[in-house]
């Protein structure tokens, strides 16, 4: 062979090394990018710890278990809840009080002046939870958006549910990061940023979803106690996110740094998803009684190992940490209840 064709060939033979070298790089830049973007997807629909097992919504109670027997109806307890918040009330811990109560497994419930309503306020964080959670199914990497904190005009400053890690002036947090916050920490500044970034729509998509009587853009607009039970009866349920969003979000609430009330009245080994939220109502102190009214409300799920329920419970009176107590009293009652009725029907 030639000299002239040698060198032609070992041309043509670099320059088709060259052009596999430079593919198998561009295959493993798109392989790598899209491993990239999968990963992110996932994590921001997973929160910082991914969601390998379901231990929140329904899937994982109602799996080869309750499915699978049938479950009787609890017992009317109601009457045992009505005499405990009497006694509450006599003793002056608190001046009323609001139950709704909700088998998970077989939707039978019962309420105490649940169709008494009560302005959420800032308990919208629950539906802006939910309504991130929605926007995020079709846009995973709206969770990865930062928003910049510079302070609040009119901070939403708490009496009794403090975050014990506040946002710093300044600084900039994911969108992720804030609804953790928000949810778990109950961060007021957390909750006025991502409500400031959200789409109205989304909101008012989600009161007419779930068959809300709730206008979130109305000014001190209310609803009552078995309306917001609708908010944590679909993520249990993974009827209206995805079953991975749904877990994730009530894995956030499972996280609340608020200990005083609902969990404190179950045994430390049960899970309990839950949302606590205060007000303040101003009364004047006409006719002698109080210049002010507070009011501690909780919602939650709590996962009895063979019949998870919700409960909800608002308590007003003088005294935050009184509520509270109550709360965890009406708590007790209730789990004691549905153990001692569940453990007395199994084989």
């Amino acid at each position: 062979m030639s000299e002239a064709k040698k060198g032609a060939n070992i041309t043509i033979t670099r320059s088709i090394l060259w052009v596999l070298i430079a593919g198998a790089f561009a295959l493993g830049v798109f392989v790598g990018r899209g491993a990239w973007l999968f990963s992110a997807g996932l994590a921001d629909r997973t929160g910082s710890d991914s969601v390998e097992d379901f231990t929140y919504i329904r899937l994982s109670i109602t799996e080869g278990n309750a499915d699978t027997r049938k479950i009787r109806e609890l017992k009317p307890f109601r009457y045992k809840v009505d005499a405990l918040i009497q006694e509450k009330i006599d003793d002056e811990l608190a001046s009323s009080v609001s139950v709704y109560f909700r088998d998970l497994n077989n939707g039978n419930w019962f309420g105490i002046r649940e169709d008494e309503k009560f302005s959420p306020e800032i308990q919208l964080k629950l539906p802006i939870l939910i309504a991130y959670s929605k926007w995020s199914e079709n846009n995973p990497l709206v969770l990865r958006k930062k928003i910049p904190f510079r302070g609040i005009d009119i901070p939403l400053a708490p009496r009794y549910l403090k975050s014990p890690k506040p946002l710093e002036t300044g600084s900039e947090y994911a969108v992720n990061d804030l609804l953790f916050r928000m949810t778990a920490y109950g961060d007021n500044d957390a909750y006025t940023l991502l409500l400031a970034n959200l789409p109205p729509a989304y909101l008012r998509k989600i009161a007419k979803d779930l068959y809300v009587n709730y206008d979130p853009e109305v000014t001190g607009d209310s609803l009552t106690l078995s309306a917001y039970a609708s908010y944590f009866r679909v993520l249990f349920n993974a009827s209206y996110l995805s079953e991975e969003m749904s877990e994730k979000a009530l894995r956030y609430l499972s996280r609340s740094v608020f200990r005083e009330g609902m969990a404190s009245g179950i045994p430390p080994d049960i899970n309990i998803a839950s949302k606590a939220g205060e007000r303040v109502i101003k009364t004047g102190g006409g006719e002698g009684g109080p210049a002010e009214v507070l009011q501690l409300h909780e919602f939650g799920i709590i996962y009895h190992p063979e019949r998870p329920f919700l409960l909800g419970i608002t308590a007003r009176g003088e005294d935050f940490r009184d509520l509270a107590r109550v709360i965890r009293d009406i708590t007790r009652l209730v789990y004691a209840e549905v153990d001692s009725q569940t453990s007395s029907e199994m084989p």
